[in-house]
């Protein structure tokens, strides 16, 4: 890519920041390029690896990403050149966040838990200082735009193909159907990736600078990824979309916006009518012979589709292009004459919204919208929740997150506690893990002061980015501040801060576009002994994830072995994993539960309690606990009547506290055995294999 006339060194400080970037000549600006093409690769990682949700994934990217930032300190001259006053608010705010994450735990007394949590916010925050140290340059950033593109490309093409071409394509059987999610494993995480795509692939075929050709493929996978979005049957991705194309058209005010356009909507509507009327795709059996055809139409369409799109805009930017760009640099309106059309514009849509009646129709949504009923499917017919304003059920778990947060405003009940919460006082029995918005589960799990931190971080991305989007270089912070916009506000109603496939992007873009404005020096140029101590702590923070990675992989084969009925292979995996990370109550359950196999109710019992010390808020252990007591003999009752205390909706307790209320030795251990297997059998424990 060419870097433009506004991005070439004006003065000797610049060129010693360029110098700072490039200690190495061409070899360190390759490398810049490769580290901007990063957040993409990490895109398609995460997203073939359940979306970076489960512990693993986060804390090997953490090692990876350590090591990258190590030999950057080690290696270049400046490595703290990118790292601006506003970076730097960011970074302390990012890392106040972790830091009180994993303080929690002297709160919640579940440290397990928050070592997790503690590991993917430091994951963020390494993100956030890695792209932060690099003074990016146009050219840098565009690297990054189009490698997000790639990225996000590759994961949304191989759902949307598993879905229209399921014999090229074929998912796992434990894989939803109704919604597509397939590769991230959930539909709304997909649906987000894709508006992402969609914001940025606007950008790209509508920015007059590109290059030709990524104007063209950009245009053509635009349709693509629309489809994509469709058939996850996101609503609050397909909003937050919108309003993320309104902010990019609003922030660059391009001349290439109706190239853009004219290349990209027409075949974009196009095959979303198409998908929209193959309704067998959205059934739980997508692929029975009359859906397989559907999906071979789908699939033609969008063949079809990708290509118009592509000519019309290398058409486009061949015979208009060039006219456009002569256009951009003449004079632009006056003041007082923009304010004249823009007050007419108001007043032109205030009228029509007025005549069309809609603010009845908004404030009988809203209505709808705050009652939580669930969206209606018409049968089963999922196009029918497009138009649909209900909140499936969300303002419950946002009113439990609130109650929890009026208990506890000063520090919340510790990080990743927001599920005993929601077992607790959950209005009907409705199985979640997260309040499905980052800014009240935050309320609810670190309190005020953890919610102030998450609001700094940003509020001081999308602050940073919008001040940048004013200058020369508005189309590629327009788009950047048009993507965050986009996953600041999914991130208000879904939990995306979970899943880094969409999340890791965000703090990528974030630490590379808020880097210093030209002409300013190099930065800060740390002696060999500062840069010691710098690559000693790093090595220090690879311990957690270190730890993590041996834990997890171990207690996964464990669960696989305690499911698949072989108790000496997943005893032995249990207390492997134990000896990796102690504080995790899972490893004691998978023990507890082989011990009850195996007859020892005494080891049962004893492992059931550590496993109980180790997180003693959740229903889980001391159900188990109640199991295993009753096993040996020993009364149940109290450790029974706890669990239905903490989760009063979940089967297990309610049967285990009915038939355990007898006062009856022979009664518990009678009993015992039945209940143990209705356990084995349920999909409700954290030990069912994931």
């Amino acid at each position: 890519m060419r870097a433009n006339a506004v991005d070439r060194p004006a003065a000797p400080v610049a060129r010693e920041a360029m110098k700072s970037e490039a200690p190495a000549g061409t070899s360190g600006r390759r490398a810049i390029t490769a580290l901007m093409l990063l957040p993409g690769a990490l895109v398609v990682f995460t997203g073939f690896n359940a979306g970076g949700y489960f512990p693993a994934t986060p804390a090997i990217l953490v090692v990876v990403l350590t090591q990258i930032l190590l030999v950057r300190v080690i290696r270049a001259r400046h490595p703290f050149a990118g790292i601006a006053p506003v970076t730097l608010v960011a970074i302390v705010a990012a890392g106040s966040y972790a830091l009180e994450t994993l303080a929690s735990a002297l709160w919640s007394h579940a440290v397990g838990r928050a070592l997790v949590e503690f590991d993917r916010a430091w994951l963020y925050l390494l993100v956030l200082a890695l792209f932060g140290t690099v003074r990016a340059s146009a050219r840098d950033l565009r690297w990054l735009i189009g490698g997000l593109l790639v990225g996000v490309s590759v994961v949304c093409l191989a759902g949307l193909t598993s879905r229209v071409l399921p014999g090229v394509w074929h998912t796992a059987p434990n894989v939803a159907n109704q919604r597509l999610s397939y590769p991230v494993t959930y539909w709304n995480t997909l649906g987000l990736l894709a508006a992402l795509g969609i914001v940025l692939a606007f950008h790209l075929a509508s920015a007059l600078h590109e290059p030709r050709v990524v104007r063209v493929l950009a245009a053509a996978v635009t349709p693509l990824l629309a489809a994509t979005l469709f058939f996850t049957f996101s609503r609050g991705a397909m909003v937050a979309g919108a309003a993320g194309l309104v902010v990019y058209v609003l922030a660059t005010r391009s001349s290439g916006l109706v190239s853009g356009a004219v290349a990209t909507l027409p075949g974009t509507a196009a095959l979303v009518a198409v998908a929209y009327h193959a309704n067998l795709l959205d059934t739980v059996e997508p692929t029975t012979p009359g859906a397989v055809a559907q999906g071979h139409r789908v699939a033609l369409a969008a063949g079809i589709c990708a290509a118009g799109c592509a000519g019309v805009r290398l058409l486009l930017a061949v015979a208009v292009d060039p006219r456009l760009g002569r256009r951009s640099g003449r004079a632009r309106l006056g003041r007082t004459a923009r304010r004249t059309m823009l007050a007419g514009a108001t007043a032109a849509a205030v009228a029509a919204i007025l005549a069309l009646g809609v603010p009845a129709t908004v404030a009988h949504d809203w209505s709808r919208f705050i009652s939580g009923a669930a969206p209606s499917t018409s049968h089963g017919d999922l196009r029918a929740r497009l138009t649909d304003p209900s909140n499936d059920g969300r303002t419950d778990l946002w009113r439990v997150a609130m109650n929890g947060f009026s208990a506890s405003p000063l520090h919340g009940y510790g990080a990743a506690m927001y599920q005993t919460l929601w077992d607790r006082h959950r209005p009907a029995f409705v199985y979640t893990v997260n309040a499905h918005s980052l800014y009240l589960q935050t309320m609810a799990e670190l309190g005020i002061v953890g919610l102030a931190l998450v609001l700094v971080v940003v509020a001081v991305v999308l602050v940073g980015l919008a001040a940048r989007a004013r200058g020369t270089r508005r189309l590629i912070y327009g788009a950047l501040l048009a993507a965050a916009v986009v996953w600041a506000l999914r991130a208000g109603v879904d939990w995306d801060w979970e899943m880094p496939v969409v999340t890791l992007g965000f703090f990528a873009a974030a630490g590379a576009a808020l880097s210093p404005r030209a002409g300013r020096g190099p930065g800060w140029r740390p002696p060999a002994a500062a840069r010691a101590v710098l690559v000693a702590l790093g090595l220090l923070t690879l311990v957690v994830p270190v730890l993590i990675i041996g834990s997890q992989r171990r207690l996964d084969d464990a669960e696989r072995a305690l499911y698949g009925s072989g108790c000496t292979r997943a005893v032995a995996a249990a207390r492997a994993s134990s000896r990796w990370l102690d504080m995790r109550p899972e490893p004691y359950e998978i023990v507890g539960f082989c011990a009850l196999e195996g007859g020892h109710d005494g080891q049962a019992v004893a492992a059931m309690e550590k496993a109980v010390s180790r997180d003693p808020g959740s229903w889980e252990t001391h159900y188990a606990l109640a199991l295993a007591q009753a096993s040996a003999g020993v009364d149940p009752r109290r450790a029974a009547e706890e669990a239905l205390r903490m989760n009063p909706f979940e089967p297990l307790t309610r049967q285990a506290a009915k038939v355990l209320r007898t006062s009856s030795r022979g009664a518990w251990i009678g009993r015992a055995s039945a209940l143990r297997a209705a356990a084995l059998a349920s999909n409700d424990l954290s030990t069912v294999p994931s």
